[in-house]
């Protein structure tokens, strides 16, 4: 196996399968994918008999793509013929498992691929550890929700970072006598209403629709592309929204509130060309509607 494998001396050999039994997980199959070797740190990080697999077809055979193959094999790059990704693989316990793995063609006498290496590692507490940080930089920490930056970057990159942009509608809520709230039945009350406004937003995004926290008890929503102020889609989208506030919080055992929102929209390019020109003309057009009592919405008209 090694001397195929390999194809050296027997020394070489024995420290390349020292070195891959004690470090990495390490599987080889034919060009069809069916296993013809498999390493003891594979077989035991995979809880297997290497007789159980062998001749069985690789699961994470799926993995190769011949493109990048060839362009690791021939094109001018630095990984040396070794195409390398991160792959998850679903266990029998709750926990998902990655693998960075590094797939590596072996070629016959005429050049023509006869196997395939697969070298892995475990590196699902990296994994783990890098989606905690990603979620504490895009996901607001109380609703569970998108944050600003998430909504910031999303826009920008979506929306404004392209040659030619199609119109689309931003729009931001504000809870109706919020501070009321706060005042007389405390932060925690306040906080529920939030949570509990963000689980209604959320819904919206079964139409395409991206929601967020601003900051306090303020929201973004982006409206799909390709719609503007008159379209009936958009009208529909907010009807939904309205119709899902009607349905009322328990505040605790003795008061039960139905929440109250004011939302303003503006459209782009008509009612600003940057995103801080968007975001000023759905708030004026927001804090128009609430200065009028709020629980309505409406759209920005360059007052």
């Amino acid at each position: 196996m090694n001397e195929m494998i390999f194809n050296d001396d027997n020394s070489k050999c024995l420290l390349i399968k020292q070195f891959t039994n004690n470090v990495f997980m390490m599987l080889v199959t034919d060009i069809n994918g069916i296993i013809i070797y498999a390493n003891e740190k594979y077989c035991e990080f995979n809880n297997v008999h290497f007789e159980n697999i062998k001749g069985k077809k690789y699961s994470l055979f799926n993995l190769i793509d011949e493109n990048q193959i060839n362009y690791c094999v021939n094109g001018n790059n630095d990984n040396k013929g070794v195409y390398r990704l991160e792959a998850k693989r679903n266990s029998d316990t709750q926990q998902d498992i990655w693998e960075d793995v590094s797939i590596i063609p072996v070629f016959d006498e005429s050049n023509l691929i006869s196997h395939y290496v697969f070298i892995s590692l475990d590196i699902t507490d990296k994994v783990e550890l890098r989606n905690e940080l990603f979620n504490k930089s895009y996901i607001d920490s109380l609703t569970g929700i998108s944050n600003r930056l998430s909504i910031v970057e999303k826009i920008e990159n979506e929306r404004l970072n392209i040659s030619q942009p199609s119109s689309f509608c931003l729009g931001i809520i504000d809870c109706d006598k919020f501070k009321s709230i706060n005042d007389q039945f405390g932060h925690h009350a306040g906080d529920k209403v939030l949570c509990e406004i963000s689980k209604r937003l959320s819904q919206l995004e079964n139409n395409e629709v991206y929601c967020g926290r601003l900051g306090g008890d303020e929201f973004a929503v982006l409206f799909p592309k390709g719609l503007r102020s008159c379209s009936v889609i958009l009208l529909e989208i907010i009807e939904s929204l309205w119709k899902s506030m009607e349905k009322p919080i328990n505040i605790n055992s003795d008061f039960i509130l139905t929440p109250s929102i004011s939302l303003g929209i503006a459209e782009y390019p008509k009612d600003g060309k940057t995103l801080s020109e968007l975001l000023k003309s759905a708030d004026e057009t927001l804090y128009s509607i609430k200065e009028m009592g709020g629980n309505k919405y409406g759209f920005y008209s360059g007052f």
